[in-house]
């Protein structure tokens, strides 16, 4: 088991997609923040946990997430590398856990390269008005919206698996990055009077900011541990049953 984590994590960063999507981290991040600072019409931020949230709220970390992912995995299958390993072992649990572990250091990654470049690019271009800096906001921002992302990353891993197509995996991950879910969300909400937002994944990382209170913080915690507990069962599931070619 530790062999197979290992050997992906030296996939991942020998990976030159890695690397390409880091940099697209980078880029996104101060584009974004400038755009923001050379609109009047946007209220300027004041602290470096208010626009990291915003940002995040956006779903541009979704997608650079689900694209790194999926570019890995996908990758893993199409050469027939995992053929020969799926093979060897007893139980093929264990190649779902080393993605599982793949996609937590990819996540963890790509949160620390966008966190930190928005807010060094929020000094920057907000000068003044991005003077007050409170650490412990932005690790209970980030902690909250980590497992959420998690989450999201091993959905995107258990629509791969379940269909085998990189195209359909990577469509619906953007559409849900885009918010194409809140057509249903809505009727929904309108006819049943249940407002289903509060328990699906990509509503709450819209939806959790600074400002929200700590009974939100909970249920988004407790809601990302359950859809990545939910999804680890499937994608145990799915590989047992799953035939590699």
């Amino acid at each position: 088991m530790t062999k197979i984590i290992k050997m992906d994590l030296y996939r991942f960063f020998r990976s030159v997609s890695t690397w390409i999507i880091l940099f697209a981290d980078i880029l996104l991040a101060f584009f974004s923040v400038m755009l923001v600072s050379a609109n009047t019409s946007i209220q300027i931020y004041s602290n470096a946990a208010e626009l990291l949230a915003a940002q995040i709220n956006g779903g541009m970390l979704m997608i650079l997430c689900a694209v790194s992912v999926i570019i890995f995995v996908s990758d893993k299958y199409r050469n027939g590398f995992i053929k020969n390993i799926a093979n060897q072992l007893s139980r093929r649990e264990m190649l779902v856990f080393s993605e599982i572990i793949a996609a937590f250091v990819a996540c963890a990654l790509h949160f620390f390269v966008y966190s930190f470049c928005t807010i060094t690019a929020g000094a920057v271009f907000l000068g003044n008005t991005f003077s007050s800096f409170s650490f412990f906001a932005i690790m209970k921002l980030l902690l909250v919206q980590f497992v959420l992302h998690w989450g999201f990353c091993c959905l995107i891993l258990l629509f791969y698996m379940l269909t085998n197509s990189t195209t359909f995996t990577m469509a619906a991950g953007f559409l849900i990055a885009f918010k194409i879910l809140n057509i249903f969300y809505v009727p929904i909400k309108r006819f049943t009077q249940f407002n289903i937002e509060q328990f699906m994944l990509d509503s709450n990382i819209f939806q959790i900011g600074m400002y929200s209170a700590k009974p939100i913080y909970i249920r988004a915690i407790i809601v990302g541990l359950l859809f990545l507990l939910t999804e680890i069962i499937l994608l145990c599931m799915v590989m047992r049953k799953k035939e590699i070619k």
